[in-house]
């Protein structure tokens, strides 16, 4: 039983990650991005362009102004526009991806607490805004970084332990107390948590897919306006924000 408990314990929790991976796009930057009043602007350690500002029109690598040709100049415009449509929509994108997690993990923990015990229940809500504050404070923040690796992963890593723990000593108790009726209840609690969580998580999951095409979108369309650029950086390279698509290993 404790076996099929801890695989159990684990798809519930790891469950919404799955559903949230169908949803993104292979996007990939050397950049950080962070606004400044109504520019944007991207940063990294090296290389030509260690610091690029897009705001009002303007492009500025390192500080200085690039004179743009016509066509140039309609690139950045398109770009800085599909910039602007983009953010909302990421941040969306990530509150909602990281409310289903965060929603699964308590209904799990809720399920195994000692009667009367919330506090790893409140733990996770508290966890939970403070990502929400976070993306408030810096709607780019979805940019910088792997949001699952940095952010769901390091939840999950802390909370499953103690979540299986208490699932697992519940189980323990269920099975040493010689009653096969409380042994087939918890088995079918189990059941209905399973599938109570995986119909909230389906459900929540579909309606964030249109949103999250729209994002695809934009991105992908960010990518190909780079690729139009005729500009070129102090060392012959091109300006390369983002990239969309698998990148190689």
């Amino acid at each position: 039983m404790n076996r099929r408990l801890l695989a159990v314990m684990l798809a519930l929790v790891l469950a919404p990650v799955a559903q949230a991976k169908d949803f993104e796009c292979q996007v990939h930057s050397d950049y950080d991005l962070r606004m400044h009043g109504q520019a944007f602007v991207f940063t990294r350690d090296d290389g030509a362009a260690r610091k690029v500002v897009i705001g009002g029109g303007h492009l500025y690598v390192n500080g200085r102004e690039v004179l743009l040709n016509a066509a140039d100049q309609q690139r950045v415009n398109a770009y800085e526009t599909e910039l602007r449509r983009l953010l909302p929509e990421a941040r969306q994108v990530a509150i909602d991806g990281t409310d289903i997690a965060f929603t699964a993990l308590a209904e799990v923990a809720r399920g195994f607490a000692d009667k009367g015990d919330d506090s790893m229940v409140d733990e996770l809500e508290q966890a939970h805004r403070s990502l929400r504050a976070q993306l408030d404070r810096d709607p780019a923040f979805i940019f910088n970084g792997d949001i699952d690796a940095e952010v769901i992963r390091p939840v999950i890593t802390k909370f499953v332990p103690q979540i299986t723990g208490a699932a697992v000593k519940t189980a323990l108790s269920v099975a040493f107390s010689g009653d096969d009726a409380k042994t087939k209840a918890f088995e079918t609690r189990m059941d209905n948590m399973g599938r109570d969580i995986d119909a909230k998580v389906k459900t929540r999951a579909e309606s964030l897919k249109p949103l999250a095409d729209s994002l695809c979108q934009h991105t992908r369309r960010l990518d190909a306006i780079e690729s139009g650029l005729s500009l070129r950086l102090d060392d012959g390279s091109t300006l390369d924000l983002v990239q969309t698509g698998k990148q190689d290993d």
